[in-house]
C-alpha cells in the first residue's frame, strides 16, 4: 500500500453509556465534533479551506478509496477531519481518529512506523509530508500536498497545537509488557487484533489461519541488531486456552507442517519457526536462525503469574 494510503487507515472501541453513547462525550479528550473549536482554524499564513467533517464506522468508507478495513479492523468510532490552505496553493489535511481507548490508539499508530519521532504526542513520527502521532485514545495524522520545509513547518506546528487538544496521556496494551526487552526493536513493536493487521506487517497466509478476531490480541515484535535481518515474535491472547490450542493446530497444520512434538520446524528460507501455548496465550517464532533461537526467543515471553 502505498505511504499515503496508510496515513488513512486503522480502528477504534466501546461505548461509554446508554444516555450519552449516541453523543460520543467522553471523559478524556471530548468529541471528536469538539475539536472543530479545541483547534485553530487560522495559524501562521494558514486557514481552514472547508467545513470541516466527520466519519464513523458505517461512512468511513465515504471519506477512503481502500485503507479503511485496516481502522475498522481496530475498534475506531470516528474520525475528524479538516482541510487547510496555505502559501502558493499548498493544503494539509488534519484526521483525528478516536479510537475509543489507549490501547487502540496506540495499535493504530504501532502498524505503520518507518520514520524518526517529531516529538509530538505519546510517540509520533514525521516522514515526507506526513505526521502521525498517539495520544490517550487518539491517533492522528496530519498530510501535506506537497513536500518542503513550509508545509514541513507547518505540520509539525499544527500537530502541536492539536496535540494540546487531546486529554492526558493514556496506557499501552498490556501485553506490549509481556514482551522480552533483550534485543528489542521497540519502535518495530505493533498491537492489533486482525490477520489483516498481521499480513501488513509480516505475511503468514492468505487464510487465517491463526483464526484472529476481534476479540483477539496480538503484539508482534521484531528483535536483533539494527542492520541485521530480524527474529520476530507474534504473541497472542485468546479468549480460552481452547481457542489457543485450536489456533496453534492450524498454525502448524498450514505453515509449519514439518514440526516436530514440540511445534518447532524450518520453513523454506532455511529459517526456523515455532509455535507453543501457555494457558490462552500462543507465542509464535519467525525467522529465526537456529532452533535454540527460537526456542530461547519463545522462552523469554514474560506472562504473568497467577
Amino acid at each position: 500500500m502505498p505511504r499515503t494510503d496508510w496515513s488513512r487507515c486503522m480502528t477504534v472501541r466501546c461505548f461509554l453509556g446508554l444516555a450519552i453513547a449516541s453523543l460520543y462525550v467522553f471523559s478524556d479528550g471530548g468529541a471528536v465534533t469538539d475539536f472543530g473549536a479545541k483547534i485553530p482554524k487560522e495559524f501562521g499564513g494558514w486557514e481552514a479551506s472547508a467545513n470541516d467533517k466527520t466519519f464513523n464506522r458505517q461512512t468511513l468508507y465515504d471519506y477512503m478509496d481502500g485503507g479503511a478495513e485496516v481502522y475498522l479492523a481496530f475498534d475506531f468510532r470516528e474520525v475528524f477531519s479538516r482541510k487547510y490552505g496555505g502559501p502558493g496553493g499548498r493544503d494539509l489535511t488534519l484526521d483525528i481518529y478516536d479510537m475509543g481507548s489507549p490501547e487502540e490508539a496506540f495499535g493504530a499508530f504501532s502498524c505503520d512506523r518507518e520514520d524518526p519521532s517529531a516529538g509530538i504526542g505519546q510517540e509520533s513520527e514525521y516522514g515526507p509530508g506526513l505526521l502521525r502521532f498517539w495520544q490517550g485514545r487518539y491517533f492522528v495524522t496530519i498530510m501535506a500536498s506537497s513536500d518542503d520545509e513550509t508545509a514541513a513547518a507547518a505540520i509539525l506546528e499544527l500537530g502541536r497545537k492539536a496535540a494540546k487538544s487531546l486529554g492526558p496521556p493514556g496506557a499501552k496494551p498490556d501485553l506490549v509488557a509481556f514482551l522480552p526487552t533483550e534485543s528489542l526493536r521497540p519502535d518495530r513493536t505493533s498491537y492489533f487484533h486482525s490477520v489483516v493487521n498481521l499480513n501488513n506487517r509480516f505475511f503468514v497466509s492468505s487464510e487465517n489461519i491463526l483464526r484472529l478476531d476481534r476479540l483477539t490480541q496480538c503484539v508482534f515484535a521484531e528483535y536483533g541488531p539494527e542492520g541485521a535481518e530480524p527474529s520476530c515474535l507474534l504473541l497472542i491472547r485468546y479468549p480460552d486456552a481452547g481457542k489457543a490450542g485450536s489456533a496453534r493446530q492450524s498454525f502448524l497444520a498450514s505453515y509449519l507442517p514439518n514440526a516436530g512434538p514440540e511445534g518447532l520446524g524450518q520453513t523454506e528460507d532455511k529459517k526456523w519457526a515455532a509455535a507453543s501455548v501457555r494457558n490462552n496465550y500462543l507465542t509464535v517464532v519467525f525467522e529465526a536462525l537456529s532452533p535454540e533461537a527460537a526456542r530461547r526467543l519463545a522462552a523469554s515471553v514474560k506472562f504473568p503469574e497467577k
